[in-house]
């Protein structure tokens, strides 16, 4: 039996042991740190730890565990801990990463969510426990989404879907009703609803009247009538003609007439080709860099290239493996098709 200092030693080096912790200990965890300064065997370990434990030094936990910590007091803090590293998580998780039982963990999680300390997302029959309110988080996601460029309702539910799992459609309809600042663009044509932070750019919704006024300046070109005439023509069409002896405005480089930004274009494109080699793949990054152009006027001459087949375009094989300021500088038609590359086409 041991004297009244050896069992203080001991007694000492238990609870030195658990303080230095990180997580609930058993008895041959203990025993093992304990051998390099106190030898013990299991049953007198045994018969301490029962005895510090119904003292009131140390605490039981689960599956025969001992600690210094009191599990009705830690478990929050170890709870919240675990859910600022993962954000959302069923309890499965939960129970899984703190090895504790569910009988334990279940009535911590409801007093954290008692509290709003801990909020519940349950879009099926599993609950997620989550750090943030569901709407608060899907509205930032979206917003951060949106901040790269217009969106589909399928890819902004795919990006939500990485924050909220099972998120559906619904749920979409329900956050954007919070947020007066995310405009709905129409359908159109081809052109799939979209969502973005900034009204419409009209160019997507152009394309066949695009198309259209090429195939005229085809129909017409034997007499001589050029896009310009036709552009002129729109102009009174639309009742958008200046009025009689208004000087005419001087244009930015932003502003540039159709035909003068596409001619810009096929300057850029030989410029940047090896000397020789006029089917060499040019990158329309450096392209776009390389024109004093606004994307948007850069974007629809380019695409208005490929379809008079002045030129051809390479698609990127990935781009949602992209950042959403890489896709800002390729070139999207209104399929959702980036192109990366940019080349001449021969010419008959």
């Amino acid at each position: 039996m041991p004297d009244h200092n050896d069992f203080a030693r001991r007694c000492g080096a238990v609870k030195l042991v658990l303080q230095q912790s990180r997580a609930p200990k058993s008895l041959s965890q203990i025993r093992k740190e304990l051998a390099g300064s106190l030898r013990i065997s299991s049953k007198d370990l045994a018969l301490l730890l029962g005895g510090m434990t119904a003292r009131g030094e140390i605490f039981s936990w689960p599956q025969e565990k001992f600690w210094d910590r009191d599990p009705r007091t830690t478990l929050p803090d170890l709870i919240l801990t675990f859910m600022a590293k993962t954000e959302i998580a069923p309890v499965s998780k939960i129970k899984t990463h703190l090895k504790l039982p569910l009988e334990l963990i279940q009535p911590v999680l409801n007093r954290l969510t008692a509290t709003g300390r801990l909020y519940v997302w349950q879009p099926g029959k599993t609950p997620y426990f989550c750090l943030n309110e569901p709407r608060k988080t899907a509205l930032e996601t979206i917003l951060n989404a949106l901040a790269g460029g217009p969106l589909t309702e399928k890819e902004l539910i795919g990006r939500i879907r990485k924050r909220l799992p099972g998120y559906r459609a619904e749920h979409l309809k329900e956050h954007l009703s919070d947020a007066t600042q995310i405009y709905k663009y129409p359908r159109f044509g081809k052109i799939k609803t979209r969502y973005g932070l900034q009204p419409p750019d009209p160019g997507p919704y152009l394309g066949k009247a695009v198309q259209d006024m090429i195939a005229v300046r085809d129909l017409l070109a034997p007499f001589k009538v050029s896009l310009k005439g036709i552009y002129e023509a729109l102009g009174r069409e639309l009742c958008l003609e200046p009025s009689a002896g208004a000087p005419s405005p001087v244009r930015t480089p932003d502003e540039r007439a159709p035909r003068e930004a596409e001619r810009l274009i096929l300057e850029g494109i030989a410029r940047l080709q090896p000397p020789g080699q006029r089917r060499a793949l040019v990158s329309i990054r450096e392209l776009r860099r390389s024109v004093s152009l606004k994307k948007s006027v850069f974007d629809r001459s380019v695409l208005s290239l490929a379809v008079q087949g002045e030129v051809a375009l390479h698609h990127h094989d990935f781009p949602s493996s992209l950042s959403p300021d890489e896709r800002e500088e390729l070139v999207r038609d209104e399929q959702g098709t980036y192109y990366v590359g940019i080349v001449p086409k021969d010419l008959p």
